[in-house]
């Protein structure tokens, strides 16, 4: 799969020899079990997708190319993960981030070993019994790679809740805490969370949008992004022009770009108008997912939404015809002309895309002017029946 995707993103030869050789000897041993050995996901539920599949790729769609760029997210799993020895599985984690270094010349770990503490634990802090009889996901950290043509760029993604658990704070208070803190040296980090916390806070306790994920770059810390990811239950689409405005606090989209924005959404979720509301879903991932960028140097966070198709889309070939529509009228396609629906059934091959939802995880976008920079994510669902 991820050869396909560097193939039709237009990739040099040389370029898919690098990638898949990191991915074949280093990321595939940072997988688990094998499903057909274990024909489960009973080893080590990661939250990285709904059906526990521990990797999640992605194409960026970015307003400067025509073809997108590959991406791919890991919850490496150790083969003593959820045990004793390491019950939260921080162990394989910070082995492949050590093995990935070679690949990623600028890379800078400051932030990396800052946050790594300030917003996950080991295991010690907690009883036996608060440890099996909390429903907190398991998984604390993820890593991520754009693929460059001849190098990565490592991102990593902490989830604070077992941490806010043994401190026995929130997860916006932990999250406010390290940012303070960090913002020591640079007073505009601080700023722009005390937007985003004044905006949280600016709904009844039981609606505000819950605190998921604190994501960096591992780069210089002057040139790395703070990414806060919000989930929110409000699922109608002015709600989510409310999230990506902060009710007013950031700059208001233009015309054109909330059109972009208004577009895909009713493209990628089969609607007819963007006042349809949405059906109910009590899912742990349902809603919609944001995130808000802090950036050192400045004041104001940047926005992005992440419509979750796996829940509220039509199937997956309803997902992929209204994507491949939007990116037709951008001229985006894959390097050899051919649509985004063409290349999803080429990606999805172990089952029939109106079989069913899941492939396509979330549809993320930016509004970058008056453009949108878009993302489609895909879960390759390793324990899905028809592998077996």
């Amino acid at each position: 799969m991820l050869w396909d995707m560097m193939e039709m993103a237009g990739y040099k030869n040389q370029s898919q020899q690098l990638h898949s050789k990191f991915f074949s000897r280093n990321t595939a041993k940072s997988l688990g079990p094998h499903p057909k050995a274990s024909q489960g996901s009973d080893f080590w539920k990661s939250f990285m997708t709904d059906d526990h599949t521990p990797i999640e790729f992605s194409w960026n769609w970015s307003t400067k190319r025509k073809t997108p760029s590959v991406r791919y997210s890991i919850d490496p799993i150790g083969h003593s993960a959820g045990t004793l020895i390491d019950p939260f599985n921080t162990y394989d984690s910070i082995n492949l981030l050590r093995k990935s270094l070679p690949l990623a010349p600028e890379v800078d770990l400051e932030w990396y070993e800052y946050f790594t503490k300030a917003l996950t634990i080991t295991g010690t802090e907690l009883t036996h019994q608060e440890f099996i009889s909390s429903n907190i996901p398991r998984s604390q950290q993820f890593l991520a790679f754009e693929l460059a043509e001849e190098s990565i760029m490592i991102k990593v993604y902490f989830l604070p809740q077992w941490k806010a658990m043994s401190t026995g704070e929130s997860t916006l208070s932990l999250v406010e805490k390290s940012i303070q803190n960090l913002g020591l040296c640079d007073l505009s980090l601080v700023t722009g969370f005390d937007i985003i916390a004044d905006y949280i806070q600016s709904f009844p306790e039981k609606d505000r949008p819950e605190v998921e994920i604190v994501a960096i770059d591992c780069i210089n810390p002057a040139k790395s992004r703070i990414k806060i990811y919000l989930r929110s239950r409000r699922t109608c689409f002015d709600s989510v022009v409310d999230m990506m405005t902060l009710g007013g606090r950031l700059p208001s989209m233009t015309e054109k770009g909330f059109l972009s924005l208004e577009d895909l959404w009713c493209s990628v979720l089969s609607l007819d108008s963007s006042d349809v509301i949405l059906p109910e879903n009590a899912h742990r991932t349902a809603g919609i997912l944001y995130y808000l960028e802090l950036k050192a140097g400045s004041t104001i966070p940047k926005s992005k939404v992440y419509i979750p198709a796996k829940h509220y889309g039509g199937n997956d070939e309803a997902v992929a015809r209204g994507l491949s529509e939007f990116l037709k009228k951008r001229g985006q396609c894959m390097v050899n002309g051919s649509t985004y629906l063409s290349g999803i059934t080429q990606l999805c091959k172990h089952r029939g895309l109106a079989d069913g939802l899941g492939f396509h995880t979330y549809i993320s976008c930016a509004i970058e002017g008056d453009d949108l920079n878009v993302t489609s994510y895909y879960n390759p669902e390793i324990y899905h029946a028809s592998r077996f």
